[in-house]
């Protein structure tokens, strides 16, 4: 069963090499129609690889927050429950000072 939910996206340009924001919003609803046959946190690292592989920014951080519909329907039948994955790409991942950043601006 899908999933539903948002698809944050952060990321710090190298040498000014930037997109429109318009961009991500095409680029998630491309990789949507193709995450049905996928899991949500091997979604959010093809995204992050995707957009490191053709932007090569200096840090990349995808998070995706969605209700998984076969925990809503059956088995758990727990309506509402949000399941949060991410995936982190160059310094994103090990400097903690920029990883906290984006987390405080999700957080809002």
């Amino acid at each position: 069963l899908p999933f539903i939910g948002k698809c944050h996206i952060a990321y710090i340009p190298r040498d000014g090499k930037i997109i429109g924001l318009s961009k991500f919003a095409r680029i998630v609803d491309c990789f949507a129609a193709a995450f049905r046959r996928c899991t949500e946190r091997a979604d959010g690292r093809r995204l992050a690889d995707f957009i490191e592989e053709n932007l090569n920014p200096l840090r990349v951080a995808v998070f995706i927050e969605a209700e998984h519909l076969c925990m809503t329907m059956r088995g758990a039948r727990a309506a509402g429950a949000l399941t949060q994955t991410s995936a982190l790409r160059g310094c994103m991942r090990t400097e903690a000072k920029t990883r906290n950043e984006v987390m405080l601006l999700l957080a809002k």
